[in-house]
């Protein structure tokens, strides 16, 4: 809604109101004392302002009690909160409060000024030129050193509250009713757990959703951040056993979904694979630094979302892992690579959920991947008839 200023002069509750529609990040500002003591602020207000040489600005209140003690100091680090630290954010806003007794830190390496624990990243900083702006400072930052320590997404402010980036890739694959995936694996709960057990390893369920393939349920889960409900992205390498039970129109989606032109030579190669995979009814997976990077990456999506960072990241592994893995290759000099076996379960219209195997041990034999595979095709089949669907 327009409202215009009277006589040239913006009334403060006006200048909040219009600006607080643009999210602005939280960062806590910390520093050391002459007294060997930590201390820190919370800014709204923290940008960067060059890459060469690499330069930040935050812009504290000029009336702020905690600013001219940094100034003193001359140095300082940046913490940018995550979305799950708004009671850091709010700690650090209030007015004599102990602002470290219930905080984990450790000094930056350059400055020594404290690193909050869990903050999503830090910026190591000696202090610049301070520059008047009305009832702020602009206070700039010569960057010492700086690093993502937790790949999560950033707390925000907007308009008078906090909250946090939501991008479409992290709804969750049930919204609202559970999605026939989820319903199907839901049913299949006994099945799941009989698998875990028998085979020794963790399955993932995983499935096409909406927003692209999701992990809807587990069993025999060895520990760690629970991935269900983590989206991944569906493009090659990923989801391939989904790409070849679908439909051609889901195969395509699959090439066109890759975040790179692939070429018609590539997509051949592809479609390859994709009806060898077929054939056999089960696919695997061999370790490689592109994919240990890769599961790692999955992992940290799980515990943190699919922040853009994180799936730029993925991309530029799953780039490395050309074509999909062979299965002929399995053999006694091979076993002790594998990382997942994959088989789906088929339902009456199509392929309903995909079923991989993690957690293989360092070396295992020959024998324990096909009894592994075996038992996991079993179960496969078993799965698709009772929903009505068969593997062909």
């Amino acid at each position: 809604m327009s409202q215009e200023a009277s006589d040239g002069v913006i009334a403060p509750r006006q200048f909040r109101d219009v600006l607080g529609h643009f999210p602005t990040g939280v960062a806590v500002i910390t520093s050391v004392g002459d007294d060997g003591q930590p201390i820190g602020m919370a800014v709204g207000s923290f940008t960067s302002v060059s890459l060469d040489p690499p330069l930040v600005a935050f812009l504290p209140d000029r009336g702020s009690s905690t600013f001219p003690a940094i100034r003193a100091a001359g140095r300082f680090c940046v913490n940018v909160l995550a979305g799950g630290q708004e009671h850091i954010c709010r700690t650090f806003a209030m007015r004599g409060a102990d602002r470290f007794s219930a905080v984990d830190w450790r000094p930056a390496p350059h400055t020594g000024s404290p690193i909050i624990d869990g903050a999503v990243a830090w910026i190591d900083c000696e202090l610049g030129d301070v520059h008047e702006a009305g009832d702020h400072d602009i206070v700039i930052g010569r960057v010492q050193g700086l690093e993502v320590q937790t790949p999560t997404l950033p707390l925000l402010f907007f308009q008078g509250g906090y909250g946090t980036f939501a991008p479409r890739s992290l709804v969750m694959a049930s919204r609202g009713r559970p999605s026939e995936a989820v319903r199907v694996a839901e049913a299949a709960r006994d099945d799941l757990e009989r698998l875990a057990d028998t085979v020794g390893l963790e399955v993932r369920v995983l499935a096409r959703e909406e927003d692209g393939l999701a992990i809807v349920a587990t069993a025999g889960n060895a520990g760690g951040a629970d991935p269900v409900g983590a989206i991944l992205p569906f493009y090659p390498p990923f989801g391939g056993t989904i790409a070849a039970w679908g439909s051609p129109e889901l195969r395509a989606e699959w090439y066109d979904s890759f975040p790179a032109e692939l070429s018609a030579e590539q997509r051949a190669e592809f479609d390859v694979d994709l009806d060898r995979v077929r054939e056999r009814g089960w696919t695997l997976t061999f370790r490689s630094e592109a994919a240990t990077e890769a599961e790692t990456l999955v992992e940290a999506m799980a515990e943190y979302g699919r922040t853009p960072s994180l799936e730029r990241r993925l991309f530029e592994a799953g780039k490395q892992m050309s074509g999909l893995d062979d299965p002929d290759l399995l053999d006694e000099s091979t076993a002790g690579q594998v990382r997942t076996i994959t088989a789906p379960v088929i339902g009456a219209n199509g392929p309903l959920l995909h079923l991989t195997l993690y957690g293989f041990p360092a070396d295992p034999s020959l024998d324990f991947v096909e009894r592994a595979r075996d038992v996991l095709v079993a179960a496969s089949r078993t799965l698709s008839e009772r929903f009505g669907g068969a593997i062909d």
